[in-house]
């Protein structure tokens, strides 16, 4: 295959899909981690006073849809920070785990067991170099920046430890959801242990949360999502797409 034709059918494959923004609005008063900073986005720069237009941005690391690098957590990785993300890390084939088809309260932990029964249902597997997506409809049910953001951020489901075993055995590359922490059960702020956080990301299965508009998803897609390139960075924000083939 030529160098020209290999790009033909990358433009080919980019023309004849769907593309799905999965990244929410970047805007002041969005949900945070209880411990963590707010956006704050200012129009520091306006037409009227300087004669073009600039905001400026502060926000933290781990701020919107955003991925994780192990030195987030684990403190004897100290070069296992956000710039060492290789750029494909978030870039492959997605298995969207649809888990919304029941009400998961605060602190549940979703099992091995529940994602079984979703493959049962819909035929598809978790695969070997997978991004895996788990949507759990929380971001579509709570996400606002209402006084009532909290309701997003200090209260979540999780994971339990066989389906962080899971993941690590199948040899996944990222997992992502629609959850402010990947795999943490929370209650009112109150978090319980989150063996995504100690287990998968030790081993450089980058997580990423906050994702939006996985109920737009098949169980199987194509993701894209890079880091920012941010020195010693715990993390950073993305802009995720997901590519759905459309049939030609």
């Amino acid at each position: 295959m030529t160098g020209t034709s290999a790009l033909q059918q990358l433009r080919d494959l980019f023309a004849h899909a769907k593309v799905v923004d999965l990244s929410p609005l970047l805007e002041n008063g969005i949900p945070r981690w209880p411990t963590h900073p707010p956006l704050v986005i200012d129009p520091t720069v306006t037409h009227e006073h300087d004669g073009y237009y600039c905001q400026s941005v502060y926000m933290a690391e781990h701020t919107g849809s955003h991925v994780d690098a192990p030195h987030h957590i684990h403190a004897d990785m100290p070069e296992a920070t956000v710039e060492h993300i290789p750029p494909a890390a978030l870039i492959g084939p997605a298995t969207v785990v649809d888990l919304s088809d029941r009400q998961w309260q605060p602190g549940e932990r979703a099992t091995l067991a529940d994602v079984k029964r979703w493959s049962e249902r819909t035929g598809v597997q978790v695969e070997p170099g997978d991004i895996v997506l788990f949507h759990f409809g929380w971001l579509r049910r709570y996400w606002t920046t209402s006084g009532a953001w909290k309701r997003y951020a200090y209260n979540q489901p999780g994971f339990a430890e066989d389906l962080a075993d899971f993941v690590i055995e199948t040899g996944v590359r990222a997992v992502g959801t629609d959850t402010v922490a990947v795999g943490t059960p929370v209650v009112d702020g109150n978090q319980e242990r989150c063996y995504f956080h100690e287990r998968v990301l030790r081993r450089h299965i980058y997580l990423m949360e906050c994702l939006d508009n996985l109920d737009q998803l098949p169980p199987k897609c194509f993701f894209i999502a890079a880091p920012l390139k941010i020195k010693r960075g715990s993390g950073s924000p993305i802009r995720a797409i997901a590519l759905i083939p459309e049939a030609r």
